[in-house]
């Protein structure tokens, strides 16, 4: 199920909502159908790639989760640079988290006919958080307090998600809605570099330029 851009990116308020934080990651299925193995969004089969996730699978046989693959940066902070690295090397340092925010099916059970209320109510009891995988925290009816204090703290946004919708396999949905926290200013065109084809740019008062490769 895909995310559709919210109304002019602006959050909104209401109790047949639910409000939860929008991870700067790589959008992860785990499932355990048989045995435990990794898929993305475009089912890309990337159970090799994270064997310590393997290793970790909180979930039953007969399970299949909906997540995102994240990295916590320095400052604690959902970094998605630092999850590429690692998505493209085994080699690499950074520790991949699963955070969980829905469920496909359970036990053997297809549950995406329930409401995404009562699909919460199961992943709540499907499994124990451990190092490895966490599940969302959301909150009912504030998304625009939700969201400025994502802006706060310069997180990547928020998602609003109809609390009473069923789950709806590769379809962008307007009842699943996102809000970026872009950060925004107004800049002049100084220029355009040729040799090292990028934009020069300028603010307009004391002179500082940046240069965008």
């Amino acid at each position: 199920m895909l995310l559709k851009y919210a109304e002019d990116n602006k959050p909104f308020n209401s109790d047949k909502w639910i409000t939860e934080l929008k991870f700067d990651g790589i959008r992860l299925i785990p499932s355990y159908i048989e045995r435990p193995r990794l898929y993305t969004r475009h089912e890309n089969e990337i159970t090799a790639n994270y064997p310590e996730l393997i290793e970790s699978f909180p979930v039953p046989e007969g399970t299949i989760l909906d997540s995102e693959l994240i990295v916590l940066g320095e400052d604690g902070k959902p970094d998605l640079k630092a999850a590429m690295e690692r998505f493209k090397s085994r080699k690499s340092k950074n520790k991949s988290h699963v955070v969980v925010f829905d469920i496909i099916k359970y036990k053997g059970r297809d549950v995406t006919g329930l409401t995404l209320t009562e699909r919460k109510k199961i992943l709540e009891d499907a499994f124990e958080p451990n190092e490895y995988y966490s599940k969302s925290v959301y909150w009912q009816g504030i998304g625009i307090e939700y969201f400025k204090a994502t802006q706060k703290q310069g997180l990547e946004g928020v998602v609003l998600k109809q609390a009473e919708s069923k789950y709806e396999i590769g379809k962008k949905s307007g009842k699943w809605q996102k809000v970026i926290a872009y950060e925004m200013d107004q800049f002049y065109l100084a220029g355009y570099s040729k040799g090292k084809s990028g934009w020069l740019l300028s603010d307009g008062n004391n002179g500082v330029r940046a240069e965008s490769e």
